[in-house]
């Protein structure tokens, strides 16, 4: 389905729309969807030649916005869906509105090809019921789905609304750049149920106030005839410096693990994402690394699109030059998990220290004897036998394969990871002011160790507050 609404979408945006709505009710298992915009709309003529199949072939010149391929989206999406196609549409809001409708079912009875032309008035029921508010524009609906529903879940229903979440998933990152505003082109506004698609922001460039933003590794173009292609390769912020809602704008659920690899794009529309092309391995020491590769419309030849425009092959000329790029871009995240003491980071007394060994590539962690509060807190035990003892056994039981397993699974979340960090907060400070910690020193843990993640300004009302008690 995500496929599907994402190929009528592009043909808004080729319309010029600034505003594309989704319409979806179940409708006691018989479901409708609608894909709205306010873009240029379409004459009779223009409605009777978009129902045709095949009526652009992909040789054929478009204008440089035009996210079309095959001429053949509309249909081979819709029908991939259901049965019952609609399209109405007007150019000028002194026109009737006008629509024809495929139906497969009839098609299979008179064993014939026939399209049924909508009256004006009857176009007007149809607009109104998918919530239709535009003076002009285009409507795309769809009615008697089959493919789309899978009639062996347990709930069809909750499966239908997964596949809807799902949805919002894939267009929020399809069209990030869209909605975002893209030089050049008109800002989308893109609704699901007049609920608003927020796009993703998958190379970390707009973090959040005082947030660390991804590195721009490389910046170049490439010509492979008279194509031009845009190549940016992107080293993601640490996660310890991410805060969860903007690692949840990054990558689908946070997991950049499954994010890392090449986003491919065509006049400005993701088209495959999440893949190395068997030009790297995808791994944990690779999940910081993103590349971002642009190409125009007029370079389809070279790339191979399905028909879906959601795959794509590599040209063999870009290959090695891609490699290079990737080569350099994977060190980078490596060094950042491998090397993560030398690097500049809001961890200036941190609570646990990770200690590399390159001889044997290993690693592991050691507290901090000389963070503020701990040493405060060692040196009040008295025997120095039972203060070492203490230190190692608690370092030599760090649950490492425990908090593996938990991190890679993906229907469970870390308390730390979770957004209310100020209450974690308080109640770490409240704990160490008991214990008879100085507030100076308590405040120096909250900010100055980025797994605690708290800013200056949350560290001071939370010492404030503990003062006026």
């Amino acid at each position: 389905m995500e496929s599907a609404v994402a190929d009528l979408i592009d043909n808004s945006i080729s319309a010029r729309a600034g505003s594309v709505e989704i319409f979806t009710e179940w409708r006691n298992a018989d479901p409708v969807l609608a894909i709205i915009d306010d873009g240029y709309g379409m004459t009779p003529t223009e409605v009777q030649k978009a129902m045709q199949l095949g009526t652009i072939g992909p040789d054929n010149e478009r204008s440089e916005n035009d996210l079309g391929r095959f001429g053949m989206g509309l249909k081979t999406a819709s029908f991939s869906q259901c049965k019952k196609l609609t399209l109405i549409s007007r150019a000028d809001s002194n026109d009737d509105w006008y629509g024809i409708r495929w139906d497969l079912d009839l098609v299979e009875r008179e064993n014939q090809w026939l399209a049924q032309i909508i009256k004006p008035a009857e176009c007007e029921l149809y607009l109104k019921d998918v919530g239709f508010e535009y003076s002009k524009g285009t409507a795309v609906i769809w009615n008697t789905f089959d493919r789309a529903l899978d009639l062996t879940a347990a709930s069809a229903e909750r499966a239908y609304d997964r596949r809807v979440s799902a949805l919002v998933d894939h267009l929020a990152l399809t069209f990030h750049r869209f909605i975002r505003g893209r030089e050049g082109t008109k800002k989308l506004t893109l609704r699901l149920n007049k609920r608003l698609i927020k796009g993703m922001d998958p190379f970390a460039t707009r973090p959040e106030t005082s947030r660390q933003a991804s590195t721009l590794l490389s910046d170049e173009t490439l010509r492979l005839g008279h194509c031009s292609i845009k190549i940016k390769a992107y080293l993601l912020p640490h996660p310890s410096s991410m805060t969860h809602s903007f690692a949840q704008r990054v990558s689908l659920n946070g997991e950049h693990h499954a994010g890392q690899g090449l986003y491919i794009y065509r006049a400005g529309r993701l088209i495959s994402s999440g893949s190395w092309y068997r030009l790297a391995r995808a791994s944990e020491a690779n999940k910081l690394a993103r590349v971002q590769v642009d190409f125009d419309n007029n370079a389809d030849h070279l790339w191979r699109i399905d028909v879906r425009k959601s795959r794509v092959d590599l040209p063999a000329s870009l290959r090695e030059q891609l490699r290079r790029v990737i080569i350099q871009c994977s060190k980078k995240s490596s060094t950042t998990f491998t090397r993560r003491a030398k690097m500049p980071s809001l961890d200036i007394e941190p609570v646990w220290q990770r200690v590399y060994d390159r001889d044997k590539e290993q690693v592991h962690y050691v507290l901090n004897r000389s963070h503020s509060a701990l040493a405060v807190m060692l040196q009040s035990i008295t025997c120095g036998q039972t203060r070492s003892a203490l230190v190692s056994i608690i370092e030599t039981a760090l649950p490492l394969a425990l908090i593996k397993n938990d991190v890679s699974a993906t229907n469970i979340k870390l308390d730390q990871d979770s957004e209310d960090l100020f209450g974690q907060g308080q109640k770490l400070a409240e704990s160490l002011f008991k214990a008879g910690i100085d507030l100076e020193i308590i405040f120096n843990a909250l900010v100055h160790d980025s797994n605690i993640g708290l800013t200056r300004e949350q560290a001071e009302k939370i010492i404030n507050k503990i003062e006026v008690r």
